[in-house]
This record gives structure tokens, sequence and C-alpha cells, in this order.
């Protein structure tokens, strides 16, 4: 693990998120504590326990605030008190309108570029932009504690605007933002109203570096600063925006995983067994094993996946019990009608094509609709001869990443939509248009007639990769470049 805890000797670290890295929760014996599940939080939680920093967050758990102070400070973790959580108090119509309005409803499905699904309402726009100034007003208070220089690093999507607010409070504060999902062209993010989309910019401005998941995303966020942001002046070039007499600089800065950590769950005596298990019961003979994880979400292309698997079995009855899938689907924000719709047509197809194609000793699609913990997964994964990941848009997808890692044995093939952002930084899996059928298809074929010698060399090259790019590596390329630009910044005011 790389120590990244340098950069931040000097510093005090306020990082903001929508979740928080713990939760208190009213349990039969009293207070619970829950750490959520989540890469970044794994990534993160060790770092803040050494420069013991701040985290600010929704406090989202039943019993956040019978622990909290009157700010809505605590000490975690429990029993080590490292670092502290700033929580900030939200509502349910404040998460109605910021996070499933216009968080969800508008941001997500246009930076995916399905537009099909973007749905605008004031009041949406109204409550993200009070929910944005009010945890810009946590951050300023907690910069205002610290006797010495400090940073902040804003997590995504939730909180374009409140780099600007922040700016206006503490203007020497250094402040960053990682945005994971895709950001959109010009032609789609102007779909947002007169004045919405250019507000949305500006507020990304706040910050003195925008870091994006790959290239194309943070050229499109520059293209949409050139043509929307008159007062601003874009350098292609350097990929950095001049604004109000600052410096906006603009990188990308693909994620990753723990890679040691889903190896060590993946050869662990029990993934060990499951793994066994499974092989058993679903590869039997020749017979192989496909697995895909996915939460129910209109972006990862499920529908297109089971519309493949049908046809392949439909027009080639040869291909039939050849392999089993395994569909690991993992319920997400069910409050929104386009989630629900989506997992009951996954489900009543599956139930479909398995009640066509089924025989007695051959299940098609075998469909876990439920939270599946990382370390069964990692089994899952280890012992999976095919991967399929066929998202439509998607800035990362750390699943592709997690299936290479679980790999110890190197016989599996990862299917990869190439519109993902790790179908640009993955080299040896087998590229697939989702939309195209037929493509698809034969992309599912080339994965389960490639040889045993071909699957090693293609999956151990890209172990190696993997290797070379952890989530530990990520962290040190964002605040590595963070801390040269706070320096330039330094050596700048001085000569002023």
């Amino acid at each position: 693990m790389i120590d990244i805890s340098h950069y931040l000797d000097d510093c005090k670290f306020i990082l903001v998120s929508n979740r928080e890295p713990y939760e208190h929760m009213r349990g039969v014996h009293g207070i619970e504590v829950k750490q959520p599940a989540g890469g970044l939080v794994s990534a993160l939680d060790p770092t803040m326990r050494r420069t013991h920093g701040t985290w600010v967050a929704w406090g989202s758990g039943t019993a956040d605030r019978d622990v909290a102070d009157e700010a809505g400070r605590v000490a975690v973790p429990p029993g080590e008190e490292c670092y502290t959580v700033r929580r900030v108090w939200l509502d349910e119509a404040d998460v109605n309108g910021y996070y499933h309005g216009f968080a969800n409803r508008a941001l997500w499905p246009l930076c995916h570029m399905l537009i099909q699904h973007f749905e605008y309402r004031t009041e949406f726009w109204e409550r993200y932009r009070t929910v944005n100034l009010r945890f810009a007003h946590a951050v300023a208070d907690e910069a205002e504690r610290c006797t010495g220089r400090a940073m902040a690093w804003i997590q995504d999507y939730h909180f374009a605007l409140a780099a600007e607010y922040l700016r206006a409070m503490r203007p020497t504060l250094f402040i960053h933002q990682f945005w994971h999902i895709p950001f959109p062209p010009a032609d789609i993010l102007r779909m947002l109203p007169a004045g919405t989309h250019e507000a949305v910019l500006r507020g990304l401005l706040g910050n003195d570096l925008m870091e994006f998941q790959i290239d194309r995303y943070a050229v499109n966020f520059l293209d949409c600063v050139d043509r929307f942001i008159p007062e601003a002046r874009v350098d292609h070039d350097r990929q950095c925006v001049h604004f109000r007499d600052r410096i906006v600089h603009v990188g990308a800065f693909p994620i990753s995983i723990d890679v040691d950590r889903f190896e060590e769950m993946a050869s662990a005596p029990g993934a060990c067994t499951l793994c066994e298990t499974l092989r058993e019961r679903y590869a039997k003979g020749t017979r192989q094993l496909g697995v895909c994880v996915d939460r129910i979400d209109y972006t990862k292309g499920i529908p297109e996946r089971i519309r493949a698997l049908e046809t392949l079995w439909n027009e080639s009855p040869n291909m039939r019990e050849r392999f089993t899938f395994i569909f690991v689907c993992t319920p997400s924000r069910t409050d929104l009608p386009a989630y629900n719709a989506l997992e009951r047509e996954v489900t009543q197809n599956v139930i479909r094509i398995n009640a066509t194609f089924g025989t007695d000793d051959w299940t098609p699609i075998v469909l876990i609709n439920e939270n599946v913990d990382s370390d069964l997964l990692a089994a899952v994964f280890r012992a999976a001869d095919l991967c399929i990941v066929s998202s439509l848009q998607d800035g990362m997808n750390l699943v592709a990443k997690e299936f290479v890692a679980s790999q110890l044995d190197e016989r599996g093939v990862l299917i990869l939509s190439r519109f993902t952002g790790s179908a640009e930084e993955i080299e040896g899996a087998v590229l697939i248009n989702p939309f195209n059928v037929d493509g698809f298809m034969g992309g599912i074929r080339t994965a389960l007639e490639m040889s045993p010698e071909e699957r090693r060399r293609r999956m151990h090259r890209m172990r190696k990769q993997l290797h070379n790019s952890t989530i530990f590596d990520w962290l040190d390329s964002i605040l590595g470049r963070s801390t040269e630009i706070m320096a330039s910044q330094r050596a700048l005011t001085a000569v002023g």
C-alpha cells in the first residue's frame, strides 16, 4: 500500500461526500456502528486515520444525531477516534429533491447520455442548490477550525455547486473535486434549462483542480466551459481554464481498486471452497460459468445483455447448455420509478428465458437479486470462465477490475463494453458494443471458444497492468498533483 499521508503533513484534509464512512444505527442491543460498503470508503479510511482529517457527509444513520455534538461532529472509528465525521443533516424533502431529484433524475441520465430518463423540476434544482450551500458552510466551518493550511476534496456529481459557494466563503482554501461519472458533451449538457447548465459549470470552476476518469470526459468539460462560459478562457493544450483571476486545472485520474484486498479475499479458504462448489454445480465437464455483477441501473446494459443471451440461445441451439450465467443484480435507488420498472423487467425476462431454454439439469441464468458481500463476489469472480460488463455508459466500472484482480487461476475472459472508462485502460478484454446484438453475441462466442493458453496470456497481462494501477496509485496521483498546484500558488503569492 502506498503511503500518501506525507502529502498532507502540514495540511488539514477535509473530504466531502454524500455518503458517510460510518453510520450509527439503532439496533436491538442499542446503538450499532456500520461501515457502508464501497471502494472509496475502504481506500480513504486509512488515509483519514493517519492524517486525522475531517469527513463531511450526510448523516443518514438512525442514531447519528444521538452521538454527534451540536455541530454534527463525531470522532471515528469507534474506540480509536482517529478522525472526525462532520454530519450534515438532511430531511426527507432534501433527500428527495437534491439526491433522488436533481442529482439522479437530471444529472445522472444526462452525464450517461441516456436522455430518455432525463427529468428536470425547478423544485429539484432549488433543493440541490440549498443542500450544496449547506455542505459548503459545513466545510468552511471545518476549514476555519484549523490553524494552518487546509485542503477540501469534494466527491462526485452530488456537489456540482459546492466549490463555488465554498470559494466565496474561503477564497484561499485549496479545493479540488473528483467527478466519478462521465462528463457529457456540450449538446447533451445544454438540455438543462438555460441558466442551469451555466450554473453547474461555474460551480465546478470554483475548484483549483477538476479530476475526471479519462481524457475524453476532461475534454468534454473544457469544451462545455469554452462554449457556455464566455468570460472563461480555456487552454486546451495545457488542460486548464483561466477564470476570475484564477487558474482551474483539469486532468484525468482513472480510479481503481484495492487489488491486494481482492486477491486476499479470492484466495481465502472459504473462497476456495465456494469456488470449487460453484464450478462443480455450474461448470461440470465442458460447461462454462459466466458472471455479471451490477446495481439495478439503466446505465448498466442489463436488458441488452439479456437480449444478446436470449438471441444467442434462440438462433444457435448448439450454444444451449454450453454455459450458465450467474446474474448478481443489486437493488438500487428503489425510490425511483425507472429503477423499480427495470428490476421487474429483468426478473420477468430471466424467468421467461429459463422456462424457454432450461432443462432438468441446466438453468441458463441464475439470478441473485440482493446485496452480496465483497468476499463472496471475489470467490464468484475467481470461479468464472467469463465475465460480462455491458454498460451503455460508465465513468470507469470497477467490476471489470474486481474480476481481473480475483482471477488468480487466470482462466477467465473479460467481455467489456467499449463505453466504459475501463475499456480505455484495460488491454486484453473482448470489447463489445452492447447496442449491437450480433456483435454482442460474437463477443460471447469468442470468449467461450478462446483457448486456455490465450485466456491465460490475456488475463496475465491485465493482472500485471492492474497491479501497476491500484486505488492507492490513484490517490497518490491526485494528491501529488494537488500539492504541486498548491506549491505553485504559494510561490505566485510570495512573488506578488
